[in-house]
């Protein structure tokens, strides 16, 4: 891999640099089939702009060998880890959002096969008992005002009813690693089975939908998931990568639970500036789990919330700064938004400072965006910010996106995720995969 020949950089010549890149078609993976890149543990639960576990191994292969420790900050359904494990690398993955913690903790615990079919046969003789009581174990809950109306919203009450006793099954079960299983599934299958408009990514209700029976859907799943868990168990007891430690950790990305200088190697994709709309996407697990009670709180959690009055602005970047002046002209909020998203970012960086090794890698994998008709280069953006942090430019590289989960069609002003009927553009293309070293 050819590295960047150094230089002073400067905002120009950083954007001069990116205008110079062609795309490197080895790193598209264009060739990949969906159960390829779902393979072993990737295809437990969909997740908005996974990044291919190819692309992961390749970076881990490039930038690391066995034992190095490897982080990603941003670990959303936990590819990263999942990678780093196969590949006998230690690992530990951050993010604030709950049902990301919940799926990665999931996909990076391998089951013995034989003792999850027993499992599996349990629930389904427990849950097929039609007189069996929905004993929903978790007194404490109590449907708060707030959960119980949201649920009810979202839920005909038949199918909560049956949602219900398939979520006490689970509780009931003896083992921890076994429930995060089955609270995987279960989370899986809670869009199709509610009122949420199919292939909608906003929280948008269809009361005509026809909604499939929750136990014969979640048994469906499980099957799935079950193959793909056998599938992890065996590559990994190949590898003797059994116990290689791969620790998720629901926590914020400016505060990563590691020493200093411990790390080799971070892998990781950050969220875009409207990432609060991951809150929405993920509403109805942290409803049944009453993993918040406030939305809008849950919302001002996430980088890049729309919640961000009043909160100071340390960018670091002159191209950050000319983009968030073009911005005000036209939408003096939405340039609040991204001053206070690149000001985060910039605490991100410095938080991977700390923990990386001198001489260890940042891996950045980002795409541009638009908002309100102004291009937002996150990319050039965040080469600047971590050049005036100490770290050096080793390559930037273009990658072509032959397919995205997350959908690619936005609106050019809002910059939130649009019908393909609705949408002005399409958004991701391409995006970048950016690789600095500590110094």
């Amino acid at each position: 891999m050819k590295a960047v020949v150094q230089e002073k950089w400067t905002a120009e010549s950083i954007l001069k640099h990116f205008e110079a890149l062609t795309p490197d078609p080895s790193w598209s993976f264009a060739g990949l089939t969906q159960r390829q890149t779902n393979y072993a543990t990737h295809g437990y639960h969909r997740y908005p702009a996974k990044f291919i576990p190819q692309l992961v191994a390749r970076l881990l292969s490039d930038f690391s060998a066995e034992g190095d420790l490897v982080v990603d900050p941003f670990m959303g359904s936990g590819t990263t880890l999942v990678e780093a494990k196969l590949n006998r690398r230690p690992s530990v993955g951050v993010d604030i959002n709950p049902v990301a913690h919940l799926v990665a903790k999931a996909k990076v615990t391998p089951i013995e096969p034989s003792r999850l079919e027993s499992a599996i046969a349990l629930l389904e003789k427990s849950l097929s008992n039609q007189e069996q009581p929905a004993l929903f174990i978790l007194r404490e809950r109590a449907d708060s005002d707030f959960c119980g109306q949201r649920l009810d919203y979202w839920f005909p009450s038949d199918v909560k009813s049956e949602l219900m006793r398939i979520h006490a099954a689970i509780e009931n079960l003896p083992d921890e690693d076994l429930r995060v299983f089955f609270r995987c599934a279960f989370s899986h299958i809670l869009k199709p089975c509610s009122w949420w408009l199919n292939r909608s990514v906003k929280p948008t209700r269809d009361l005509k939908k026809r909604i499939p029976p929750p136990i014969l859907t979640f048994f469906q799943h499980v099957r799935r998931m079950a193959s793909g868990n056998r599938q992890f168990w065996e590559l990994l007891r190949q590898k003797d990568a059994l116990d290689v430690p791969a620790k998720p950790y629901c926590a914020d990305a400016r505060q990563l639970p590691l020493t200093d200088s411990s790390a080799q190697l971070i892998i990781t994709s950050p969220p875009y500036v409207t990432s609060y709309e991951y809150a929405d996407l993920h509403q109805l697990t942290v409803l049944w789990y009453q993993a918040v009670t406030d939305l809008k709180e849950f919302r001002r959690q996430f980088i890049g919330t729309a919640s961000c009055n009043g909160k100071p602005v340390n960018m670091g970047s002159f191209i950050a700064e000319t983009i968030v002046a073009a911005l005000k002209g036209r939408d003096k909020k939405k340039a609040q938004e991204v001053a206070v998203y690149f000001t985060e970012m910039r605490e991100c960086f410095l938080e991977m400072w700390r923990v990386l090794k001198r001489g260890g890698y940042a891996c950045i994998v980002i795409g541009n965006t638009r908002l309100c008709g102004v291009e937002i280069l996150n990319a050039q953006v965040f080469v600047e910010q971590m050049l005036s942090l100490g770290f050096e430019l080793h390559q930037v590289i273009l990658r072509e996106i032959p397919s995205k989960i997350l959908p690619r069609t936005r609106d050019q002003k809002t910059g939130k995720f649009a019908k393909v009927t609705e949408a002005d553009f399409i958004a991701y293309p391409h995006e970048f995969i950016l690789v600095l070293r500590k110094l």
